[in-house]
C-alpha cells in the first residue's frame, strides 16, 4: 500500500465521517437484518476464501440472510477506508489488527466489541493471546478474534540430508555450517522474500536476538537504532548471515511467493513462513517438513531458537454492522459454533484464534499438530514488530529491511536506514 494513498484515506475519513456514519451499505438505510455485506483480503481460490465462502452459504440457508462477500486482496484497509467516505462500507470486514484498522476505532469506522464478546459467550473460548492482541491499551477490543497463526522456520529433512545434515540446525554456528554444506550440494539455503514483508519479519526476528522483549517492543516503536548497542549487535548478526549466503540468492528481490515457489521446489532447505501456508504444501512433501526456529547465537536473550504466533483475520463490526446488529450477532455464532471452526481446520488447514488441544486435530494433518503440539515447547516467541512499529511507517520499513538484504550495506548504514525513517 502506499503511503501517500495511506495518508489520503486517514484525512478523508475524519473529514466525512459524519456522512459515513449516517449511511449504510447498499441501499439499506434501515438497519434491515436480512443480509450482510463481508470484506475480506480472502480469494475465492485459496483454500480459507473457499472454506470462507461455503461455510457462508450454509448461514445463509439456515438464516435467510445473504452475504455479498467482497474481496480487497492486500489493499483492503484503502478499499474500506474509501468506502467508509462514500458512505458504503461493508458491515463486517475480516482483516488483521495491524496498520491502519488500529486507527479505526477512534475514526469512528468500526464499533469496540468487548461487550459482544461477553455477552455472547465467546470470551472462554478464545485464547489468552488473542484477547490479548485485539484489545487496546483503553480496555476497547477491535473485532472478534478468528483465525491464529505459527510463524515457525520450515526444514525441508530431505534436502537437509543430502547435505550430510542429520537435524535442523538450533545455533547459528550450525546454521552457517549447514549454509556451507547446501551451497556445496547446490541447494539454496534459506529462502526468503527480502523485498516483502516475510523478509522484514525475519530481519526484525533476527536483529532482536539479544534484547529482552521489552527492549524490543521500545526499538521498534521508538527508533534510535544506531545508539542501542544491543541492537547493533543484532543487526551485525544480521550481516553476517547475510554476508554467509545463510540466504538465497538474490533474496533483496525475492518476495513471499517466490520464497514459497522455491521451497516447494525443492530449490532452498529453509524458509520462514506462517502456517497459512500449510493449505499449499503439496502432499509428496508433507513428510519431509520439520518446523522449528531460528537458530540463536551465543549470548542471545533467548534460550531457545525463535518463532513468532498470534492471531491474523477476525471480524470488525463497521458502523452500519452495528444497526444490523442481530444479524451481525448470528453471523459471529455462526461463524464460532465448533462444527464451523472444525471446517477452517480440516479443508484449510487452519490454525484458529480459540482454545484446542492438539490431540483432537485430525490424524490427516500431521503440520497442524506439529505446530500446536511440538512447536510451543521447541521455540521461544520473539517480539512480533507489527504491534508495536507505529502504522504510518510500516510500509517504510519493509523497505528499509530490503535495504538491509542488499550486499555490501554495514549495520552502521543499516541503522541508519531504520533511524532517518523513524525520525522523518
Amino acid at each position: 500500500m502506499k503511503l501517500a494513498s495511506r495518508r489520503i484515506a486517514a484525512l478523508l475519513i475524519p473529514l466525512l465521517l459524519v456522512t459515513s456514519a449516517a449511511a449504510c451499505s447498499g441501499d439499506d438505510e434501515s438497519g434491515d437484518s436480512t443480509s450482510l455485506t463481508l470484506l475480506t483480503p480472502a480469494a475465492a481460490s485459496s483454500a480459507g476464501g473457499q472454506v470462507l465462502r461455503s461455510v457462508i452459504e450454509g448461514f445463509t440457508t439456515e438464516t435467510g440472510i445473504q452475504v455479498q462477500v467482497d474481496t480487497a486482496g492486500e489493499d483492503l484497509p484503502t478499499v474500506f477506508e474509501t468506502s467508509v467516505a462514500a458512505g458504503k462500507q461493508a458491515d463486517i470486514v475480516h482483516i488483521n489488527p495491524v496498520d491502519k484498522p488500529l486507527t479505526w476505532i477512534d475514526n469512528s469506522v468500526v464499533v469496540p466489541v468487548e461487550s459482544y464478546v461477553d455477552e455472547w459467550g465467546l470470551r472462554d473460548r478464545l485464547t489468552a493471546g488473542a484477547i490479548d492482541e485485539w484489545t487496546r491499551a483503553d480496555g476497547k477490543m477491535q473485532g472478534f478474534p478468528f483465525e491464529g497463526y505459527q510463524w515457525p522456520i520450515w526444514y525441508n529433512k530431505t534436502l537437509l540430508a543430502k547435505a550430510g545434515i542429520t537435524d535442523p540446525p538450533a545455533t547459528v554456528d550450525q546454521l552457517l555450517d549447514a549454509a556451507t554444506k547446501l551451497r556445496a550440494a547446490g541447494i539454496q539455503p534459506m529462502a526468503v522474500g527480502g523485498n516483502d514483508w516475510t523478509g522484514q519479519k525475519l530481519f526484525f526476528q533476527i536483529i532482536q536476538s539479544y534484547l529482552s522483549a521489552d527492549a524490543a517492543k521500545e526499538a521498534f516503536a521508538k527508533g534510535g537504532w544506531c545508539g542501542n548497542p544491543s541492537l547493533m549487535k543484532g543487526i551485525e548478526l544480521f550481516t553476517s548471515l547475510r554476508d554467509a549466503k545463510v540466504f538465497g540468492d538474490n533474496a533483496e528481490g525475492f518476495t513471499a511467493q517466490s520464497m514459497v515457489a522455491d521451497f516447494f521446489g525443492k530449490k532452498a532447505a529453509m524458509m520462514p513462513a506462517g502456517t497459512w501456508e500449510f493449505a499449499q504444501v503439496p502432499k509428496e512433501m508433507v513428510g519431509d517438513i520439520a518446523l522449528g526456529g531460528m537458530p540463536l547465537p551465543s549470548g542471545a536473550t533467548f534460550a531457545k531458537p525463535t518463532a513468532y504466533e498470534g492471531t491474523s483475520n477476525g471480524f470488525w463490526v463497521s458502523q452500519n454492522g452495528a444497526k444490523k446488529l442481530d444479524a451481525v450477532r448470528k453471523f459471529v455464532e455462526y461463524m464460532y459454533r465448533p462444527e464451523t471452526v472444525a471446517t477452517f481446520v480440516k479443508d484449510a488447514s487452519m490454525i484458529m484464534a480459540l482454545k484446542a488441544d492438539a490431540s483432537t486435530l485430525p490424524d490427516d494433518q500431521p503440520l497442524l499438530k506439529a505446530a500446536q503440539g511440538e512447536l510451543p515447547t521447541a521455540v521461544d516467541y520473539a517480539v512480533l514488530p507489527d504491534r508495536y512499529v507505529p502504522g504510518s511507517l510500516s510500509q517504510s520499513v519493509i523497505r528499509d529491511a530490503a535495504v538491509a538484504f542488499t550486499a555490501g550495506k554495514s549495520a552502521t548504514d543499516i541503522c541508519g536506514t531504520f533511524d532517518k525513517t523513524y525520525k522523518g
